[in-house]
């Protein structure tokens, strides 16, 4: 019987070489392949950040141009508070306006023609007006339609009605002076 006898160690060692080599191309793959995974995060990452901050910008101008426009409203909005409060004056001086040539055609127009009027003066809501007259019947008539049938006075008042004395009889006749008190509906109760 013969024996043969092999010497495995060069193809041992040229398995371990093999081995050796795959090893160190897995681990440089594996490397290569981990350096390009990590620059990829990198640069995903890296866009994140310039979406995110591109982001941040536009919303930091968006909100800059909201404040722009918030001040922009809260001046209108002042300047219509002002010019409320500028037709709120021009509507009360018109209606203070009004009033007393309300009251001047009033008494113009229902006035008697036995009564004449010598002063108007008003003072504190409350118009005085003197007069004489020559039938003391038609003044109160009169005094009474002042305060049934109008809504310009709140009240009217007959306050005197004077006869003249001896001198002044001779010289005015048969004239009574007398002096009315109406007190006024204000402004705000007035009529449009």
């Amino acid at each position: 019987m013969r024996i043969i006898l092999f010497n495995l160690y060069p193809y041992r060692a040229l398995r371990e070489t093999r081995r050796k080599r795959r090893v160190v191309a897995e681990l440089a793959m594996g490397a290569v392949l981990g350096l390009g995974v990590c620059y990829a995060i990198g640069g995903e990452f890296q866009e994140r950040v310039a979406r995110q901050e591109a982001f941040l910008g536009n919303l930091s101008a968006m909100e800059s141009e909201l404040a722009a426009q918030v001040a922009q409203v809260q001046a209108m909005k002042n300047r219509v508070a002002v010019l409320s409060r500028q037709v709120n004056a021009l509507e009360a001086v018109e209606k203070e306006s009004i009033l007393p040539s309300r009251w001047i055609s009033y008494l113009d127009a229902t006035v008697p023609s036995s009564v004449s009027m010598t002063s108007l003066l008003v003072s504190q809501d409350v118009l005085t007006i003197n007069g004489f007259t020559d039938a003391v019947s038609s003044l109160a008539q009169w005094v009474d339609q002042m305060e049934t049938g109008n809504s310009l006075f709140v009240s009217v008042d007959l306050v005197s009605v004077t006869e003249p004395s001896g001198t002044d009889k001779k010289v005015q006749g048969n004239r009574h002076l007398f002096e009315i008190k109406a007190v006024l509906r204000g402004v705000e109760n007035a009529p449009r």
